[in-house]
């Protein structure tokens, strides 16, 4: 059996008009509104993390919203760590 690689990373999991109850696994005082999808592009790239990137897909909870569309696939071990410095350098780019 192939092993697989690498964890999912949904735009929601760092949107703080997102409730936790839907998808967002950092508090709401570290996340960011809205996070574009091109934006946690270029936060992956300045942060050195390898990454695929997907689109198209809309996240589950969340399939009827813009919101949740768009995911990637991170190689990084902790993904709530991750998704902190993520929003911490969206952040730093919106200033």
């Amino acid at each position: 059996m192939r092993r697989k690689e690498g964890r999912i990373f949904w735009l929601v999991y760092i949107d703080s008009t997102v409730p936790r109850s839907l998808g967002r696994i950092i508090p709401r005082d570290s996340a960011v509104p809205r996070p574009t999808f091109e934006e946690v592009a270029k936060a992956l790239e300045r942060l050195n993390v390898k990454f695929e990137a997907y689109k198209d897909k809309k996240y589950p909870a969340l399939w009827y919203d813009e919101r949740g569309q768009g995911y990637f696939v991170v190689y990084a071990e902790d993904i709530r760590e991750l998704a902190r410095r993520v929003a911490r350098e969206i952040a730093n780019l919106r200033r």
